[in-house]
């Protein structure tokens, strides 16, 4: 191993992409604008460090462990620091238990600072140690089974979640791990609010006096399930999108991904995709981040090259149509469904089967599906206007 990718390794950078460098192993990508691409699909994904490298020597190293943080490591340096591990046992103030003790109708509100493995047991305890019922971003998908009494609902894709989902009506918002881009500090900080590290959870599940309560089940929830299930249920051409992301998750099973862009395949995966494990559906914050969902599919499979997993978009943009090219230098295949309302309307059986040659034989090009438009005003009526990823949305209404 040369000194540089010890110096890499000792540092946590577990992938690089971009030009190739002396003695380090690199996912070869020729244009920089792409090679960034795909390392931010890399903390998405994997959520581990790894860098760019644009040719020069120089490389820049991404971190996710709260904002991504980006370190210029010049080849001749010594390394910086080696990242920190994520801090599980964070205590909690004192104060801030006695609050959500004497709480009388709290809730819980968590973002993509608690997506990850190690943290989630911590929420689980705090979930059950005070009977909580807890709202996740789309950014934290699948830190409760879909069909937990812990799981209230996903929130920050309309304009009424957070109203519906409980925060509305709680006398305390305890939040953590929150992105600002999913959930604006204006929707939930009309309560009282306690703020937790995501590593305080557990210490503060200890801390309780012990269960109180039962969660109860939201008008999110319940309602949006409805109009989920009246999807699931029709079986007119074309299809519904809760039909088509229900026919995602039972392609890509329980250690699968589907990742889809900002905008109408974003919406319908953050909304209704079932999650049963964390990190199974992957939904960028950024609007402008088209691209992104082909990328996160291509270091997915790079990683694991069997692993199901499925692009969604609107658009195969030129960055989209890079990434399938550098993936397939990699000998990795993304398979891509554009929705769109030129393409084809499937039955559910068609759609089915279509989706398991395309995980199966890697179709090179993307294929087209049409979807039911409908719905989304059903959607509307239960918790208002679209109001995740603005400028991505201007077309879906």
């Amino acid at each position: 191993m040369s000194p540089l990718a010890q110096r890499l390794a000792a540092l946590g950078v577990q992938a690089v992409y971009g030009a190739p460098l002396a003695g380090v192993p690199v996912a070869d990508v020729a244009d920089p604008e792409v090679a960034a691409l795909l390392a931010e699909a890399h903390l998405l994904v994997h959520r581990s460090r790894c860098a760019v490298h644009e040719g020069g020597g120089g490389l820049r190293l991404l971190d996710r462990r709260s904002e991504p943080e980006e370190i210029v490591l010049d080849d001749a340096d010594a390394p910086t620091a080696a990242p920190a591990g994520t801090e599980r046992w964070v205590e909690p103030d004192a104060g801030d238990i006695d609050r959500i003790d004497a709480a009388v109708a709290p809730v819980v509100l968590v973002g993509p600072g608690l997506a990850d493995p190690v943290l989630v047991p911590g929420l689980h305890a705090l979930a059950a140690a005070g009977g909580l019922g807890v709202l996740n971003t789309w950014g934290a998908k699948g830190v409760f089974d879909w069909r937990s009494d812990h799981h209230l609902a996903t929130v920050g894709l309309q304009a009424r979640d957070l109203e519906l989902g409980g925060a509305a009506g709680a006398d305390l918002v305890v939040a953590a791990g929150l992105d600002l881009r999913e959930v604006p500090a204006a929707g939930w900080n009309r309560a009282p609010v306690v703020t937790l590290a995501p590593g305080a959870l557990g210490p503060a599940a200890e801390a309780l006096r012990g269960h109180r309560r039962r969660p109860a089940m939201p008008p999110l929830r319940t309602e949006l399930a409805r109009v989920t299930q009246e999807g699931w249920a029709n079986p007119g051409i074309p299809l519904a999108p809760s039909a088509v992301t229900r026919a995602y998750a039972a392609a890509v099973g329980a250690g699968g991904l589907v990742a889809a862009d900002p905008g109408t395949p974003g919406y319908w995966v953050a909304r209704t995709f079932p999650t049963a494990s964390l990190g199974g559906a992957v939904v960028p914050a950024r609007p402008d981040a088209c691209g992104l969902a082909a990328a996160c599919v291509a270091v997915a499979r790079r990683v694991w090259p069997g692993r199901p997993a499925l692009a969604v978009t609107t658009t195969v943009d030129d960055r989209t149509a890079a990434v399938i090219e550098a993936a397939a230098r990699w000998g990795v295949a993304v398979p891509v469904e554009r929705w769109s309302e030129d393409g084809p309307g499937l039955d559910a059986d068609a759609h089915a089967g279509r989706l398991a040659d395309l995980l199966a034989s890697g179709v090179p090009a993307p294929v087209a599906l049409a979807t039911d438009p409908r719905q989304l005003d059903r959607m509307v009526e239960v918790a208002g206007d679209v109001v995740a990823w603005t400028s991505a949305m201007e077309g879906l209404r």
